[in-house]
């Protein structure tokens, strides 16, 4: 009985040949799909970031309209003045302290390491004010000082230097030193950025009343003589008496980076712009107005905030540093004003 002919060398040779092809082709379709399997990935991470922080910003929306409509502030001053003024350095014209009972920009910035925080985090978050607590959810830790958790925007050095008016289990924490600042880009092309600076928490009016409190509609009358960007003959607002509430917050993606739209074409609406990344250069930077507090620089740190104007750095596309996908999120809530003193 003859045994099976064995396969000769140049057949084994051919064997070897068909597995590296097949196994360079499985490689090749692998890096193709891999990237859409990513691209998905991360879409569906970062949508779901952007919905869970749109509906923190309404509820906090919510609150702070229907604290201010229930608050007992006299008739005739501006939201500004409701929300930064102290009852008892001005006591005939502010009746309440909004700045310990609604919102408090200071505690925007919580130190982790302060013996009023330490013991009791929850304690001391639970004694702050309402639009705060529910704002909480938002706050991220700061890469720089892993004891600091802060509402997400740019780090600023606090001109002001005020504590967060929170009285917690242990007392009251010391001022931070730094502050929150939103950046709101206006445009981005080739020569650079432009960007105004926004408050969290914010009266809605138009934008060129932006500097124009007593115009705005949270008092019952125009008082033309108050008005510190000059007197109107007629009421700018046409309802008056409502708490118009607008909450901000900067949307910045840790998975995705941003891009420029390119140019239509006449065959193309929609052309591909990857080849038109936002470089993320503060050195370029145009402010239209004066910011919160002092800028501070983070050494060239890497991250969704990272950067002197918190407008994030990423590593990507050959090693340059670009800007993350980003948007200004906000949500706005009007209620009737029920008290007025």
């Amino acid at each position: 009985m003859h045994g099976a002919r064995r396969p000769s060398a140049k057949a084994f040779a051919a064997c070897r040949g068909n597995v590296r092809a097949e196994g360079g082709a499985a490689l090749v379709e692998f890096a193709l799909v891999s990237l859409v399997l990513y691209l998905m990935l991360a879409g569906a991470v970062e949508f779901g970031r952007l919905m869970f922080g749109a509906n923190v910003l309404q509820d906090a929306a919510r609150v702070a309209a229907r604290e201010l409509a229930v608050a007992p502030i006299r008739a005739n001053v501006s939201f500004d003045y409701a929300l930064s003024c102290n009852p008892v350095d001005e006591p005939v014209n502010c009746l309440v302290d909004l700045r310990r009972r609604v919102f408090d920009p200071a505690c925007l910035v919580v130190d982790f390491s302060d013996p009023a925080v330490s013991p009791d985090p929850d304690g001391y978050f639970a004694a702050m004010p309402v639009v705060n607590q529910v704002l909480r959810s938002l706050m991220i830790t700061e890469p720089s000082r892993p004891d600091l958790v802060r509402y997400p925007g740019a780090l600023l050095s606090d001109d002001v230097g005020l504590a967060c008016s929170a009285i917690g289990p242990n007392g009251q924490a010391s001022p931070t030193g730094v502050t929150v600042g939103i950046p709101l880009v206006n445009a981005s092309d080739g020569a650079g950025e432009s960007i105004t600076w926004v408050s969290v928490l914010q009266e809605i009016r138009p934008s060129q009343d932006d500097d124009c409190p007593a115009r705005g509609p949270f008092s019952l009358v125009y008082l033309a003589a108050q008005d510190d960007c000059g007197g109107l003959d007629a009421d700018p607002s046409p309802t008056r008496g409502v708490a118009a509430v607008r909450v901000n917050y900067p949307y910045q993606a840790a998975m995705l980076s941003g891009f420029r739209p390119s140019a239509p074409t006449p065959t193309d609406p929609i052309p591909p712009n990857i080849a038109n990344p936002i470089l993320a250069d503060d050195g370029s930077i145009q402010e239209t107005n004066v910011p919160p507090g002092g800028l501070l620089d983070d050494g060239g740190a890497v991250g969704a905030y990272a950067g002197v104007y918190g407008l994030g750095r990423q590593l990507a596309l050959a090693g340059r540093v670009v800007r993350p996908f980003r948007r200004l999120v906000s949500a706005q809530a009007i209620q009737r004003r029920e008290v007025f003193e």
